[in-house]
């Protein structure tokens, strides 16, 4: 029987011990290496799971045939990855890549592609389910048949795959593929053997000094857990192991766990196969000079006898070593960066690594490896950064373990950047009594919550080791770096590159100094979103300790004040979705400047602070900077500013369902406009009063402010105030079930709104005539109305309005059945509302998500 064919006949018997098989494979995964094993274990396990975490409870799996379906189709794909791997782990169990001739390698790797091409569709899938929690569970069942196809395809792709590797790699003839068990007690015993010869190496007595060097230098104890690292560790261990002279270096930022990591890596069963007891942990931390370099590495070495030629000494010590040697030279950037001693230090380095059984591994703040004389092997490890979500907040947990039900530990991991040492020294703080809300309160307090990390010693202090970086000599060579750093830090969401020159005017050699912050890892590119970027803690430091001056600061207030100007064009003009784009780019910056800036009560400041609020009113209302502003205004009693932005805190705040604020602010400025004689102030404030009015339910009010503000249009000759009008009224009508009358109210607003070109209040009432369709029944013209909106909308960037015909969308899909379309538009919405920070109509998503589910739940036909 042919090879494959074999191996899909026995895949319905080995699902149930897929996982325990898998085990087995990946132990040994190491020692036979096939291009292929670590992907189909990673693919083959996120299928299993998927398997597993569908076979929730069966009273709801069994209510559709299809997920029954989908489910046998991931355990079949589950097999045949198991297949694929079995047949692979046994051709080249005993080969080398010597062994295997070009065109093998060539099918090998057109084997790799469609394996990596089908692990990123499983990944997908896993992550668009999760049945622990109802949308998760709702989600799996309305994609049943989506993943379905998915997973059938893959498993074609699997047979075509194996198929094509079968004949050209010329295998199909020379295999004798047992069955699953055979394969996996063959794949044990060379598992037993490998441990028994790892347990002779590590048992032996101490070898003579020409079989491996004495070891008297003592590898610090490895930490208990190292979180989130499992696959940087497996990868550096593997390049260590499998490179013939390796030469890697560690590198990131202080307190990342970049000692922490190579402590690890040196445990690795793989690394203390290969290397032995020819393992040697160097402290340079120490290493002021070249001379105490070469001292910390023979005392590394284990050299206690001396001559006066240190270097000398070192040099004879690697080179009667028979077996391959492992030099891990930890703080690596205390000797590169001596002033004035570079050179000497990179000789020293350059000495060591010409021997080719020397393997380095080195640990430096920097973003690469040290020294271009070095030939460092490529691939460079991508620089340390901190941790995922779930691995620091099991870290965190692992401390203190009372933490994991407080609703402030996710947020006071975000803030800590996700920084190992950051999160060990907050949590070793929550251990003795401190719980994550009030960590997080005294973290914001104390602008950052660096004082709360107080110490001597580098590793138990992130003040320590951001110092460490600022003061280093890299960083006292280029006095710019320093200025810049305190530049960026002004910024949270960091230095947009392309503003840098305009924000750093001022700092001369602006590019030595990017780069030397680069080096010295106290902040790095981010090249998704083109900034200079500062680690949480790192900001908060620097902050504190090194503000910018006052001429830097002014500087950059200028330079965003300016940045407002330039980008404030009319809601609905042709530029506006160009400068809107602009603004959100930088608008976390923008939040924070302005905030600073408006302090000096700088007209041209306030100015630019109310045109940034309007653009939020438009896009995503918040009212941070608005309130602020009307304070400052106050207090500097400039009456037609304090107007201009209590209308705008009325609008703001309106949109964000705060209705006495919003009627507060709307009479205090309609007052003010009236004092300085705009009465197209007072009209516009009398709208907003009548949308308040009219939100709260309270019609009459409503109609007679609308009314109010459409007399005062009509004296100064504005249609489209009257238009504005006109659509208040339509809503008045509509809420209190006057069909007829709203549409009609509605229609003649578009009208004047389409003379004019005003497409947002064509959308407006585009939206609302959908509405009355809706409420009528007829759902058709309803569609229509809602998606000609929505697309509106879209196209004028108004978040606000997209999300309100989405939820419009969800509504007319629930009453006509059709529940997987409801549950996308609701879905949608409820995101929107939540990003702009609507908290009520977010909330009124999720209940009608829940309601959509056990409506859909209830009219599915039951299996007798």
């Amino acid at each position: 029987m042919p090879v494959w064919t074999r191996a899909k006949a026995v895949v319905p018997y080995v699902v149930g011990g897929t996982k325990i098989t898998l085990d087995v494979l990946s132990k040994v995964a190491g020692l036979i290496s096939p291009p292929c094993v670590q992907t189909v274990i990673d693919g083959a396990s996120q299928i299993i799971t998927i398997v597993e975490e569908r076979d929730i409870d069966e009273t709801h799996i069994t209510t559709t045939q299809g997920v029954k379906a989908n489910r046998d189709d991931s355990k079949t794909l589950a097999g045949r990855l198991l297949g694929l791997l079995t047949v692979i782990s046994e051709t080249y169990k005993d080969k080398t890549d010597e062994d295997l001739p070009p065109d093998v390698k060539t099918s090998l790797h057109r084997l790799q592609t469609q394996l990596d091409d089908i692990l990123v569709e499983i990944r997908e899938m896993r992550r668009a389910i999760d049945p622990h929690t109802l949308k998760g569970f709702f989600r799996g069942i309305l994609l049943y048949g989506d993943n379905s196809g998915k997973i059938r395809e893959c498993t074609t792709r699997i047979d075509w795959a194996m198929n094509v590797f079968q004949v050209e790699g010329r295998v199909g003839d020379s295999l004798r593929l047992l069955d699953v068990h055979d394969i996996a007690q063959d794949i044990h015993q060379h598992v037993v053997a490998m441990h028994d010869k790892i347990t002779n190496i590590t048992n032996r007595a101490p070898p003579s000094a020409v079989d491996a060097l004495p070891s008297s230098s003592i590898i610090p104890s490895r930490p208990r857990k190292l979180y989130g690292r499992d696959e940087v560790i497996k990868d550096i261990a593997r390049r260590i192991t499998t490179t013939g002279s390796p030469r890697y270096a560690i590198h990131g930022p202080g307190g990342i766990g970049k000692t922490a990591l190579s402590m690890v890596v040196m445990d690795h069963p793989g690394v203390v196969g290969k290397y032995g007891d020819s393992r040697h942990f160097v402290q340079c931390e120490q290493a002021t000079s070249p001379a105490l370099l070469i001292e910390l590495v023979a005392r590394g070495l284990g050299i206690e006898e001396s001559s006066k030629d240190r270097m000398k000494d070192v040099m004879a010590r690697l080179r009667h070593s028979s077996q391959p040697v492992l030099l891990v030279l930890d703080n690596f950037e205390t000797p590169w960066d001596i002033v004035g001693e570079q050179s000497r230090v990179e000789s020293i380095l350059c000495q060591i690594t010409s021997l080719p059984h020397v393997g380095i591994l080195l640990t430096m703040r920097s973003d690469r490896p040290p020294s271009t004389d070095v030939q460092w092997s490529i691939p460079w490890l991508d620089p340390l950064s901190g941790l995922r979500e779930e691995p620091g907040r099991a870290l965190y947990i692992s401390i203190d373990p009372k933490a994991g039900s407080d609703s402030s530990l996710d947020a006071l991991l975000a803030a800590l950047s996700y920084m190992p040492l950051a999160i060990k020294l907050m949590a070793s703080m929550g251990r003795s009594g401190q719980r994550p809300t009030a960590l997080l309160q005294a973290w914001r307090d104390k602008a950052g919550g660096t004082d709360l990390f107080r110490g001597t010693d580098k590793n138990k202090s992130v003040n320590m080791s951001i110092r460490l970086s600022i003061e280093s000599n890299l960083m006292k060579s280029v006095p710019e770096a320093l200025t810049l750093l305190s530049l960026v830090a002004m910024l949270p969401a960091g230095a947009n590159i392309e503003l840098l020159p305009t924000l750093a005017r001022d700092i001369p050699n602006l590019g030595l100094a990017q780069a030397t912050l680069s080096e010295a890892a106290l902040a790095r590119v981010d090249g998704g979103t083109q900034t200079i970027q500062l680690l949480s803690p790192i900001r908060s430091y620097v902050l504190k300790h090194h503000p910018a001056s006052d001429r830097t600061k002014q500087t950059v207030y200028d330079a965003y004040v300016q940045f407002v100007t330039e980008h404030n064009a009319v809601y609905g003009s042709a530029r506006f979705l160009s400068d809107a784009r602009a603004l959100a780019t930088e608008e976390t910056n923008l939040e924070a400047i302005l905030l600073l800036s408006i302090q000096s009560g700088s007209h041209s400041a306030i100015d630019a602070a109310i045109d940034f609020s309007q653009y939020q009113l438009l896009t995503r209302p918040r009212l941070e900077v608005i309130t602020c502003v009307v304070d400052v205004c106050r207090q500097n009693e400039s009456l037609d500013l304090l107007a201009r932005s209590l209308e705008t805190s009325g609008g703001i705040s309106r949109l964000l369902a705060h209705y006495g604020t919003a009627q507060a602010s709307y009479e205090e400025a309609a007052g003010v406009y009236g004092e300085l004689g705009i009465r197209r102030g007072t009209a516009d404030c009398l709208i907003g009063l009548g949308e308040v009015h009219r939100m709260q339910g309270q019609y009459p009010e409503a109609q007679v402010a609308y009314q109010k503000a459409s007399d005062v249009y009509g004296e100064l000759g504005s249609r489209l105030g009257a238009a504005d009008c006109l659509r208040g009224l339509g809503e008045v009508h509509r809420m209190q079930g006057r069909y007829p009358e709203a549409q009609v109210a509605y229609q003649k607003a578009s009208d004047v709104y389409g003379e004019f070109g005003d497409r947002l209040g064509t959308a407006n009432c585009l939206i609302s005539i959908g509405e009355v369709h809706r409420m009528q029944g007829r759902y058709p013209e309803a569609q229509v109305e809602y998606q000609k909106a929505c697309d509106m909308y879209g196209e004028l960037g108004h978040r606000l309005g997209t999300a309100n015909c989405l939820r419009g969308l969800g509504r007319l899909y629930r009453l006509q059945a059709r529940y997987s379309d409801a549950h996308k538009a609701f879905l949608e919405a409820k995101m929107m509302y939540e990003g702009l920070g609507a908290v009520d109509d977010a909330a009124d998503c999720s209940k009608s998500l829940d309601s959509t589910f056990c409506e859909m739940h209830a009219s599915a036909p039951r299996l007798p």
